[in-house]
């Protein structure tokens, strides 16, 4: 009788257990979506443009990726990075799930990590965002993107991420500017909306993803020293996430 009362006590407690977690657990609730974002140089080659069937979800806190719902394969490109590092004063940072089919049907992935500075308005003036799309092939084999401006001028930089691999830079140089997207919650009519600006950005491709990068700042701040700076916490983010 000892030993079957123990038993039933041990799988009520397992059991209490488990109830626990799933009650912790974030699940992404879905929301409307406005669209995709993708790079505006680098679409044709990555063809992220021409996703279809794409499913939204409300953003969360970046310290909720553990223990959320999202796919561990996109779990271990969501990595927090060191604040301090940021030329900008942090007001928000959260995680936005997107999934989608491409124009062969087969589901992708892509997560955006948001670090946001405001202004005494409460609008965003500075921001770091990273996003993070699944691809079985690497866009950028084959092309030699030698070019040393983007199509409006900008400053264009192939630099290396491995030895194999390359990474772009682009620099705001002129007072023109290729489109930047990045998603952005609308609290009002429970969309993600897609948000429109300029920005400097980063694209690479390594170990199964599609990572792009956009920054912006004081044009007066991003030097070349602030410039590689910035590279460094880009190329550390990618290698380390990923590896």
């Amino acid at each position: 009788m000892k030993k079957s009362l123990t038993m039933l006590y041990s799988i009520i407690f397992i059991g209490s257990l488990l109830v626990g977690c799933s009650v912790n657990q974030t699940n992404p609730k879905k929301v409307k979506g406005d669209g995709v974002t993708f790079s505006e140089y680098f679409h044709p080659y990555d063809e992220l443009k021409k996703r279809e069937n794409s499913k939204f979800y409300k953003p969360f806190p970046l310290n909720e990726v553990q223990s959320s719902s999202l796919p561990d394969e996109m779990k271990k490109v969501i990595n927090p990075i060191d604040r301090n590092r940021l030329p900008f004063e942090v007001k928000e940072e959260n995680v936005y799930f997107v999934t989608s089919k491409n124009k062969e049907g087969k589901k992708i992935s892509q997560v955006q990590v948001s670090y946001l500075g405001k202004n005494e308005y409460d609008s965003i003036d500075q921001f770091f965002i990273i996003s993070v799309t699944e691809s079985d092939r690497n866009p950028l084999e084959g092309h030699d993107l030698s070019d040393e401006v983007d199509l409006v001028g900008n400053k264009l930089k192939k630099e290396r991420l491995t030895d194999t691999l390359p990474i772009y830079q682009q620099v705001l140089t002129t007072n023109s500017a290729l489109l930047y997207r990045y998603y952005r919650y609308d609290e009002e009519d429970n969309k993600i909306a897609i948000v429109g600006t300029a920005a400097n950005e980063f694209y690479a491709y390594h170990n199964g993803y599609i990572y792009h990068f956009g920054y912006l700042i004081d044009r007066e701040q991003n030097d070349e020293e602030m410039q590689k700076k910035m590279l460094q916490l880009t190329r550390e983010y990618i290698l380390g996430s990923s590896s």
